[in-house]
Parts: structure tokens; sequence; C-alpha cells
């Protein structure tokens, strides 16, 4: 067992010092680099987690806890009530923060990050549910931004190549006939075909509506097309 004390400010400003009730070593931890390390992710009640952590006495775990690789590097520091996670932090084994996980009440929020420190994920969630989700790039560029109504409906969803450019944008233009304009785009940023599309609550998924019109990578119109719940009716090409 190792016993430590760190400031608390790590995870909320409220609280000045929190005493580590208990250490474990880990001598192997794998994680996979797109979802890094996730083993804590069952403990966390809030995400769906269904797991209880317990302490040396077989109680649940209540408090600050520490956990640490076997060279003595910190794994992951999180406070614990009735053994589910509320508050945490985990490291890769030189230290570097991994992510970070915070809650109150309906809201929390998830913080992952590359080896090298930028930014990998930042999610927000309300009442459980994600309502907003920036990923990005090694090299800091975002990969997509995604924002949800309380339905789980998008409000935008943005993805970029990872040169910056855009690849593809969808907004809401119309709540209550659920329509978004919709925008693809070439890697070298000309607009690839642009048009509208509905959202059918029915089938779960989008289907174009309307009139679409299709460029070439030179920015040039070379067609456009009519759509009907998602089956195109006609085409005119140029």
């Amino acid at each position: 067992m190792k016993n430590s004390l760190f400031i608390s400010a790590l995870f909320f400003s409220l609280l000045s010092f929190a005493q580590v009730k208990q250490a474990d070593t880990y001598k192997m931890i794998k994680y996979d680099s797109s979802y890094g390390i996730t083993m804590y992710e069952k403990l966390n009640f809030y995400l769906g987690g269904d797991s209880v952590r317990y302490d040396k006495k077989g109680y649940s775990a209540s408090g600050w806890y520490e956990d640490y690789y076997d060279g003595g590097q910190v794994l992951h520091k999180g406070y614990y009530v009735e053994g589910h996670l509320k508050v945490y932090k985990n490291f890769y084994e030189h230290g570097q923060l991994e992510r970070e996980f915070k809650s109150e009440f309906n809201k929390a929020t998830l913080s992952t990050f590359f080896g090298n420190g930028k930014p990998h994920a930042q999610i927000e969630y309300l009442a459980g549910n994600v309502i907003k989700e920036t990923d990005y790039f090694e090299n800091g560029q975002i990969e997509f931004t995604e924002e949800y109504d309380k339905d789980g409906v998008y409000i935008k969803r943005e993805f970029y190549y990872e040169n910056g450019k855009p690849q593809s944008i969808l907004a809401l233009v119309d709540a209550k006939k659920k329509l978004f304009s919709s925008k693809e785009y070439f890697v070298n940023g000309n607009i690839k075909e642009e048009g509208q599309i509905h959202y059918s609550k029915a089938i779960g998924d989008f289907q174009k509506e309307g009139k679409w019109l299709v460029y070439n990578e030179q920015g040039k119109v070379v067609a456009e097309q009519f759509f009907s719940k998602g089956e195109m009716s006609n085409e005119n090409k140029f």
C-alpha cells in the first residue's frame, strides 16, 4: 500500500487536500491508441459502467484512490463514492495526462489527450447523454465536431481533413421539419456537392431531399439532382 497526499485542485478547487486510501500496482497496461486507457470506464456509473471498486477490507471504495504503474509512475487518481468513480485522471507511463473526467449533478465532461499532450477528444454530457463532442488529429487539427439535441438528433456535424480543410458540414436549418443543409468538400477545399437532407425518425437516418448540386474539383457545377425521401427522381448533367 502506498499512501500520499496530493492537491485535489486537480479535480475540484473547492477541496483543499485529499487522502489517498489505497494504491494498486499494474505491471502491464494495454490500451488502444484510438480509445486510450479505458479500464476504469467500467467503474464510471455516469457513463454506463456497472462495476464496483472495493477496498482491501472488501467494502465499496470511498474517497480518493491512486494507482501506479509497475515502475512507480502514477496511472490513476480518482474520487470514489460507493465504489463508483465521480472524478478522475489517468496518466500515460511517461507522466502525460491521458484523460480527465468531471461530473456535477446531471452534467459531465470527459477530455482525453494524445501522448504528446495535444487534445484527443472533448465530450460534454447532459443527463448521461452526449450533447457535444470534438475529436482531434494528432497534429492538433479538428477531425470532427458534433452537437446533439436532447433527443440525440444532430444540431450540427462537421468533419475535417487532416490538413484542416472541411470534409463535410451538416447544419440544422428547420428543427420542426428536421431539415439540414449538407455540404461535402474535396480535399483541396472546393465544394463537392450541396443540398438539403431530412432526418427520418422512422428509419433513424438521413435522406436527401429536393435539389442538389454536384461540382468537380475545380469548383464547376457538373450536375443538378432532385431527390424525394432519399431517392433521385431526376438528374441534369452539364
